[in-house]
């Protein structure tokens, strides 16, 4: 059996062809791969960073809240010493009152 030279020739033309384009296929293939993987860690770099930006100004914001709680609660106390200071004094102030009213005669003992 004898092969044309011209049928090996087309024949591998069409061979080497078709070959050409399934390589040319899977390559495409795997580059839109890589080029969606990188298309995605981008797309999550970005996500990433946003939320971190987010967190730090939550952070931020809970510091300011935490500050301004403890200043209230820094008044509070102030205030409500001041207050039991205050109540103590005007306690005395009205035994002291009855007593003189009574001419230095402490009243009845309360039970």
């Amino acid at each position: 059996m004898h092969l044309d030279p011209a049928w090996i020739a087309v024949v591998g033309t069409v061979f080497g062809g078709v070959g050409l384009k399934v390589l040319e296929h899977w390559l495409g293939k795997s580059k839109v791969k890589i080029d969606e993987a990188s298309k995605l860690r981008d797309e999550l770099r970005i996500e990433i960073t946003a939320q971190r930006e987010e967190i730090k100004a939550l952070e931020a914001e809970v510091d300011t809240w935490r500050e301004k709680f403890y200043d209230l609660r820094d008044k509070y106390s102030e205030l409500n010493t001041e207050y039991l200071i205050t109540l103590e004094k005007l306690k005395k102030e009205v035994l002291e009152a009855e007593k003189k009213a009574n001419g230095g005669v402490d009243p009845k003992p309360k039970k």
